[in-house]
């Protein structure tokens, strides 16, 4: 079946790409005054810093206004709606004359959009289908984030059961090779980028997004700079490309922004949160679907779900073994803590001295470097007792309570003033806590298996994540979330802060 769709997909003739604008007044004011806001700032403000996080707030609320298809009064939760409020009490205060002539007029076209009980895109949405559709057609609606239920039901409570409809997160439509009647992306092709431009996977593909963004597609010239003549790229054999559209709203708003923004706000908080930077550890971002983010330690072992792979679809692997698209699963708690859990249930009754060995050698550490400073601590071990491992970074990491049995741990348990035989003792309990710990976390991995199937794929494509509680672990919740991409940056996080996927507020 899965190869027949394949060869439907590469053999597919004739597609129309169609562009159509859908039109709200008050968004439109909304977004005028923001762009105004954006532009006195700019200008007159030298970009201000508190106007410019205020500027950030207003762009999240106005694409939580475009990318949802509920009635605008019920888009934006109360947390949002009195950050906003607060903030223009704020401007008012200390800017007094800036608010008179600017934010006042956001104020009243934000009152204006939230006062409506309707929504333009999901409106604009059904009645294209109905007019546009024949019954029983197969039609995919590709959104960038996962719909709510309650929006999902909007839409198939006018439509009835009269289509065969699918939703999709952007990212999980591009793993789908099945081939659609029409294929509804809701936004742009700039705003899906390059493969919703050259990957058309119905007889017709339609981009709608609200008249205050560009919405067309210019085909590519393949070797443009050695082809003066202009040759297309085959991709484009027997497309038909519609009239573009020009927005009708210059604004200078771009939804990528708010992300990468709301991860520099979230390490500026981190770093002065008076947290001390002995107890961070090295980590990389990792970008999820629906605007969320995680920091995973670059030495981690990261769980993957590889619904492909019928005989073993769970995998414990290397951080920098994972790649982009891949399904990774997440204990809604740190997953660690449940290994090590699993981890003490095999060593018994060995578990509780074994671990109190751990703690006892890594007090001594902590201790140290309390007293003398990471850099004085990592020179020490590495020129007087000859541990070649021993970085800055190492060192924070084995002062971590996951850490178990560094590679020259003979060498640091010199350093830290144990004789030879506590030095032979603790090294041999510290490596068979490690074999637990592996052990424990191949079992966990068949456990979950047995409770999981390739199944839940349609809802991964669906939703970009999947949540279930596990009950053969007391009821522990996990997560399945598809990375988007990765940065491999080396940043400085919180223990309590690795491993858990943060939202965009």
């Amino acid at each position: 079946m899965s190869f027949n769709n394949l060869l439907d997909l590469y053999s597919l003739e004739n597609c129309a790409v169609i562009f159509r604008h859908v039109h709200n007044e008050d968004l439109n004011s909304f977004a005028k005054h923001i762009e105004n806001y954006r532009i006195e700032t700019q200008n007159r403000y030298k970009n201000d810093e508190h106007l410019i996080e205020v500027l950030n707030s207003l762009r999240r609320v106005f694409f939580r206004f475009t990318g949802s298809f509920l009635p605008y009064s019920k888009v934006i939760g109360d947390e949002l709606q009195q950050d906003l409020l607060h903030k223009f009490y704020q401007i008012k205060s200390s800017y007094p004359e800036f608010f008179s002539n600017v934010v006042v007029h956001i104020a009243k076209a934000y009152r204006q959009v939230t006062s409506s009980n309707t929504n333009s895109m999901s409106e604009f949405l059904n009645k294209y289908i109905k007019d546009n559709s024949e019954t029983d057609m197969n039609i995919a609606i590709i959104t960038k984030r996962a719909i709510l239920p309650d929006e999902k039901t909007i839409i198939k409570s006018e439509l009835r059961d009269t289509y065969r409809i699918k939703f999709y997160t952007d990212n999980g439509f591009r793993k789908e090779i099945t081939t659609f009647d029409k294929v509804i992306y809701i936004g742009s092709p700039n705003y899906f980028g390059e493969y919703a431009k050259n990957t058309f996977k119905g007889l017709e593909t339609i981009f709608l997004s609200y008249d205050m963004f560009k919405n067309s597609l210019e085909p590519k010239k393949a070797f443009g700079e050695l082809d003066r003549s202009g040759t297309y790229s085959t991709i484009f054999n027997d497309v038909t490309i519609g009239k573009p559209i020009q927005r009708k709203v210059r604004i200078g708003l771009e939804e990528r922004e708010t992300l990468n923004i709301a991860v520099n706000k979230f390490l500026f908080e981190q770093e002065n949160s008076g947290n001390s930077s002995q107890d961070t550890v090295e980590a990389c971002l990792i970008y999820l679907e629906n605007d969320r983010f995680l920091f995973a330690p670059r030495d981690s072992k990261i769980r993957t779900f590889t619904p492909d792979e019928k005989e073993s679809f769970i995998k414990q692997v290397n951080f920098k073994d994972v790649e982009e698209d891949d399904f990774i699963i997440i204990r809604n708690e740190r997953d660690t803590k449940l290994i090590a859990e699993v981890a003490d249930q095999i060593l018994k009754t060995k578990a509780e001295s074994y671990r109190g060995l751990q703690n006892e050698w890594k007090e001594r550490l902590r201790s140290m470097v309390h007293r003398n400073g990471l850099t004085h601590v990592s020179n020490l071990l590495s020129e007087k007792y000859f541990l070649k491992t021993a970085s800055i970074a190492s060192i924070r990491s084995w002062c971590d309570e996951d850490s178990i049995c560094p590679t020259e741990l003979p060498k640091l348990l010199k350093a830290l003033k144990y004789d030879s035989k506590e030095t032979e003792e603790i090294y041999s309990k510290m490596k068979e806590i490690r074999r637990a710990h592996l052990r424990a976390g191949r079992l966990i991995s068949k456990k979950l298996m047995s409770e999981l199937s390739a199944d839940i794929v349609q809802d991964l494509k669906e939703q970009g994540f999947y949540n279930f509680t596990s009950e053969e672990f007391d009821g522990a919740s996990f997560n399945i979330e598809r990375i988007v991409s990765i940065d491999n940056a080396r940043r400085l996080i919180s223990p309590y802060n690795l491993m858990k996927p943060i939202h965009v507020n």
